[in-house]
């Protein structure tokens, strides 16, 4: 009997079952995978919530890939998480592709910096600059590139420092393209073929945003997107389109270009000796003023801040003097560039052109970004410093320059490009389930919206703990520590480990951790102390453990069954109100007479906390208790509308009646 390939004959109850024996028929992600496909073929938007448990990772491949394949499109998946990426090229896609019975050519696209470079390695061994770090381990790495299909960082196994890596893999503007000799056999313009004949494309949203920053040059064209995991993407491109720079950073370019101490540098190879000199003696006024500027920066700015610091007002500093010349000495590079033959056949000749190019790229961007900073005359940008970072002994602060609505880049920039986009999240909706903040973040599109609810049964498998006896932490902010000190090991004792423990900042995170781990029964480990992925890596290969948290832990990470049966919840998540880009949007809306508590603070606040309540429930037969410490959530006006907003567990108030309600929670084989 021929398949039935539509959408509702895929995804019935026998549909999926020969290419997956353990699926499960859900309405909710039939739903989803109709709405998809409707989107594709009509050419329409469409922002679709999706609890946890619709399984919309198939509810989007599979219309997509019909949609590629009858088209012979690339629909391009975007995601945030790398976890999720590899989900969907080594799981689903080849589920995909078994249930259509056919082919289905898929990739994973990543930023250009995590492909060795040819012509970098060869200039570094030739060259001897690969850093005596790396002395013993040569031999190893160099059998491996020589075996290596991708060329790509990750697939290396052996040792390499970050020193190295950055030597030896690509950068956009230090490349000769098609001009390379390296270029039939690069290992990132193989790739890119690869992507421009794929059915699906998967990249991240940091490399999607570098794409639309870097004028649509990254990725192969394209013009339908799925955006998963889509509640942090205006975020991330907002800070794609952002700048930075630092003291350290603008002395190791000019002595790149030319150090005044020893008189070497890149303008060496300036063929003019007149502009030879010239560019040394602008290089070396520049060094002088590139003191005075960071100096007459610390006079200017706010006295002892830490952190960030929003700057409101232009600066005086030195009146573009250091920018002037940094323009000056561009210019000359540039001109120099020219009397080379980037089609030379002589590598030399083409090298030499590039790097006089690539150098005055870099410090004509720099005096564009200092430029920018000390007039701080648009108000569609954000400047902030940050203080100087003494773990790495810098000396002034780094410079900070972002746009304030990234809506603006998604309706001007990327739609006018698109037939259709499809943005897609277990949390896109708060407040009143509506997507009123998302949408004020991604821009007013048109589009279809839809809200699809978890099929898992929250009131009979979890529990929602809300503690009455907690302290403010806004105003009894020690007492409030205090509390949690206490109770925290109870929590611990209840499910015998096997916990997050959630924060909202590392100085947090510190005092509890400190205060219980000596005398803690269970195996804690802090994401502080060990970083991210190894704490992630302890936690799950030690039984009964506990990981402490910050951001990171509280979205994109997908715990099942008993090694996480209890979420505990110190902070409700609302972010710090110093954060500049936050403050500015605080400012902008009281100007236009908004409530930006309302409108901007509490529904970031709820989707950050659904997304750590969404650690917990990850299958039919998971069970445990979500505590969130927080009175405030009990106490303040807000309160309700945070708790509407989150799954329907069963609440309990006192540890009496939690330790009742954990034993009456389901038994699952």
């Amino acid at each position: 009997m021929k398949k039935d390939l539509s959408i509702k004959g895929i995804f019935s109850s026998s549909g999926l079952k020969d290419s997956m024996p353990d699926f499960e028929f859900r309405k909710e992600q039939t739903e989803m995978a109709e709405k998809v496909h409707s989107a594709l073929w009509n050419s329409e938007n469409l922002i679709i919530e999706a609890g946890t448990g619709v399984g919309k990772s198939l509810a989007y491949l599979i219309p997509a890939a019909i949609y590629s394949l009858e088209n012979e499109k690339t629909v391009v998946i975007s995601t945030e998480t790398k976890a999720l990426q590899n989900q969907l090229l080594k799981k689903d896609i080849p589920v995909v592709a078994k249930v259509l019975g056919t082919e289905l050519k898929a990739e994973i696209a990543l930023g250009a910096n995590n492909y060795v470079c040819k012509r970098k390695l060869s200039q570094v061994i030739t060259n001897g600059t690969f850093g005596p770090e790396m002395t013993d381990y040569l031999k190893e790495f160099y059998a491996w590139e020589k075996e290596t299909e991708t060329g790509i960082k990750s697939e290396y196994r052996g040792f390499a420092s970050s020193d190295f890596w950055n030597r030896i893999t690509r950068e956009s503007d230090n490349c000769l393209g098609k001009d390379c000799p390296n270029f039939p056999v690069s290992y990132y313009f193989l790739e890119k073929e690869k992507w421009k004949k794929s059915n699906i494309l998967i990249v991240n949203h940091h490399l999607l945003a570098r794409h639309i920053a870097g004028d649509f040059k990254i990725l192969p064209d394209f013009t339908n997107i799925i955006v998963d995991e889509a509640h942090n993407f205006p975020d991330i491109l907002g800070k794609a389109f952002g700048k930075e720079t630092s003291y350290e950073e603008i002395l190791n370019l000019l002595n790149y270009i030319y150090t005044p101490e020893k008189k070497t540098g890149v303008f060496q190879k300036v063929r003019s000796e007149a502009l030879q000199s010239e560019i040394s003696k602008l290089s070396s006024t520049a060094h002088l003023k590139l003191v005075g500027f960071f100096n007459k920066l610390i006079t200017q700015s706010p006295i002892g801040f830490s952190g960030s610091q929003r700057i409101t007002k232009n600066l005086s500093l030195d009146e573009g003097a250091l920018e002037d010349t940094l323009y000056d000495i561009a210019d000359k590079l540039s001109i120099s560039s020219k009397e080379y033959n980037r089609e030379s056949e002589n590598s030399s000749e083409k090298e030499t052109s590039l790097e006089l190019e690539m150098s005055a790229g870099r410090l004509k961007d720099t005096a564009e970004i200092l430029e920018s900073f000390r007039k701080n005359n648009d108000p569609e940008l954000v400047v902030w410093l940050d203080s100087p970072d003494q773990r790495k002994e810098e000396r002034f602060q780094t410079i900070h320059i972002q746009p304030l609505n990234p809506d603006k880049i998604v309706t001007d920039s990327f739609l006018p490009r698109l037939e259709n986009i499809t943005f897609t999240s277990a949390t896109l909706s708060s407040g009143k389930k509506d997507f009123k903040f998302f949408r004020k973040n991604i821009g007013d599109i048109p589009a279809d919206e839809v809200i699809l609810n978890s099929p898992f049964h929250y009131e009979k498998n979890s529990l929602l703990y809300l503690p009455r006896s907690m302290r403010d932490p806004a105003s009894q902010g020690d007492e409030f520590h205090a509390d949690l000190i206490q109770l925290i090991p109870h929590l611990l004792d209840l499910t015998s480990g096997n916990t997050f423990v959630l924060f909202t900042s590392f100085k947090s995170l510190n005092t509890v951790y400190e205060a219980i781990n000596e005398d803690s029964k269970y195996p804690l480990f802090s994401q502080s102390i060990l970083g991210p992925e190894n704490a992630k890596i302890e936690f799950l290969n030690t039984p009964n453990s506990v990981l402490f948290g910050v951001s990171t832990f509280w979205q994109g990470i997908d715990v099942k069954g008993d090694r996480l049966k209890s979420v505990i919840i110190a902070k409700l998540p609302f972010q710090p109100p110093g954060e500049p880009v936050l403050e500015a949007k605080i400012e902008e809306m009281k100007r236009a007479n908004g409530n930006p508590f309302a409108d901007v603070q509490l529904p970031h606040c709820i989707l950050t906390l659904k997304q750590g309540f969404g650690r917990l429930i990850r299958s039919q037969t998971d069970t445990g208790i979500v505590s969130i410490l927080d009175p405030r959530i009990q106490t303040k006006s807000y309160g309700r509308t945070i708790l509407e907003s989150l799954p329907a567990a069963k609440r309990v108030f006192s540890f009496k009646e939690l330790r009742q309600e954990y034993e009456k929670l389901p038994k699952y084989i």
